[in-house]
């Protein structure tokens, strides 16, 4: 008779050699019962490895998947094609959008009526923002790119939408201030800092300067450039910078004849080898 610890032996020496099996067929009917239940950040992590693979054209390794996972092929069939359906809505959807933004354009104020397209998609300003196509789109994104191109409307439209969407300023705000105000990026983000930062600059004080050579009113000249505050915080900064900028030492420029340039170079040529000392 075989004592206990040899038939223990055995035993263990069968569920062994049965174990690759078993866990397969354990596994398979854990993973299948899990359809339902994957995590949404799991979901996407799944869809994401099976991207991947038809990026690249490749059969997808559903053993080494399941694996690697611990969910059954079924279940990342699923994800996939949820995931599918949900691309398929958003392209639809960002279709849509550009569209309807198209249509709104109001040639005046050199933007498109988003409040409408809001009211159309029945969702969020910041979502059709983002939906929308520029690739698609026929109007084109204005460039502003100095504070004088800015009207006080173009400016207190884009205050008013950066405050009252977005609770901190980062460069994620300015791809959907471009498309809201129908403006390059860029040049949302200039405009926006001079409001929050007002400062003269160089193309600002040469148009007030005009404006008051043609007998513009200071409270004009404010209105018509509303960054600063006060008006007496532009006309300040109007006359520091005037004074700084008179104030400021004048670089001596000397033409060089082509013969001079010519000798020059040939002096270069002569004393200054890679690696000469200067004395």
């Amino acid at each position: 008779m075989l004592s206990y610890f040899k038939l223990k032996g055995a035993a263990v020496r069968i569920a062994q050699s049965t174990r690759p099996a078993l866990l397969s067929f354990i596994t398979q009917r854990h993973y299948a019962s899990a359809i339902d239940s994957i995590a949404p950040e799991r979901q996407q992590e799944v869809v994401s490895a099976l991207r991947m693979y038809q990026k690249d054209n490749i059969p997808v390794p559903w053993i080494d998947m399941t694996k690697r996972f611990k969910i059954s092929q079924e279940s990342m069939e699923q994800a996939l094609a949820e995931d599918d359906a949900r691309l398929q809505k958003k392209i639809e959807q960002s279709i849509r959008v550009t569209q309807l933004a198209d249509q709104s354009y109001n040639e005046e104020h050199g933007r498109c009526d988003w409040d409408s397209v809001v009211r159309d998609m029945d969702i969020p300003l910041v979502e059709c923002l983002r939906l929308f196509d520029p690739l698609l789109s026929t109007v084109s994104a204005r460039s502003l790119p100095n504070i004088t191109d800015w009207s006080a409307d173009d400016l207190s439209t884009l205050k008013s939408f950066v405050s009252e969407h977005f609770s901190a300023v980062t460069a994620d705000v300015w791809p959907l201030a471009g498309v809201y105000m129908n403006v390059e990026q860029k040049d949302c983000s200039m405009a926006h800092s001079m409001c929050s930062f007002p400062q003269m600059s160089a193309v600002l004080h040469e148009a007030i300067t005009q404006h008051r050579n043609a007998n513009m009113e200071w409270k004009d000249i404010f209105e018509k450039y509303p960054i600063f505050s006060r008006i007496g915080g532009l006309r300040n900064a109007y006359y520091q910078f005037k004074e700084f900028d008179d104030s400021k030492p004048k670089a001596i420029l000397i033409e060089w004849t082509d013969e001079e340039i010519r000798r020059i170079q040939e002096l270069v040529q002569t004393y200054y080898k890679p690696g000469n000392k200067r004395e």
